[in-house]
């Protein structure tokens, strides 16, 4: 099973990034392959031409996303929740591509700073999701993000590491059940 990670924001001292290295260690432990789609590490311009009306003048980066999508089993977003939504530059990726969607099963890691562990969010990218043709899979929301890791990474709560588990296996479940 191959699973595509994509960590939802480019914004300097992000703490998604974690739980992202997580959930990609958690699925390569279960023998599966993944790949690890950054949009810090991507040059994401406002939605110009997508991949599917003119393949050719679609910007570099994004036509990687699209290749990506399609040769996954099951997609992880691994995102912040930003002012009750989600960045701008997850939006932007996901609005590029279409067909590469289709009955796609998505998981969701939901990330905040506060108490909520960015439901808010979920709930947007649920919408978004659906009108782009995937499946809706589990979800895990990380709360207080901030006390969870430490700031180099490492997981402080150890009730996580349970949840990080749980979450990979219910994703691995859905992929199944969907395909």
């Amino acid at each position: 099973m191959k699973f595509l990670i994509i960590v939802g924001t480019a914004r300097e001292g992000r703490s998604s990034i974690y739980p992202a290295r997580k959930v990609n260690q958690v699925i390569q432990e279960r023998n599966h392959q993944t790949s690890f789609y950054d949009l810090k590490e991507k040059e994401i311009p406002p939605v110009g031409n997508r991949t599917y009306v003119d393949e050719g003048s679609v910007p570099e980066d994004i036509q990687e996303l699209s290749e990506e999508v399609e040769s996954a089993d099951g997609v992880v977003i691994v995102v912040p929740e930003y002012n009750h939504s989600i960045p701008g530059i997850l939006k932007t990726s996901l609005d590029y591509l279409y067909p590469e969607y289709d009955e796609k099963p998505f998981s969701f890691v939901t990330v905040s700073g506060g108490g909520f562990g960015g439901v808010r969010a979920l709930n947007h990218l649920h919408d978004i999701i659906l009108e782009l043709g995937g499946f809706i899979g589990p979800d895990m929301p990380v709360s207080n993000a901030g006390e969870v890791f430490s700031d180099e990474g490492e997981l402080l709560e150890e009730d996580y590491e349970e949840s990080f588990q749980q979450f990979v296996e219910d994703s691995e479940d859905f992929v199944e059940r969907m395909s």
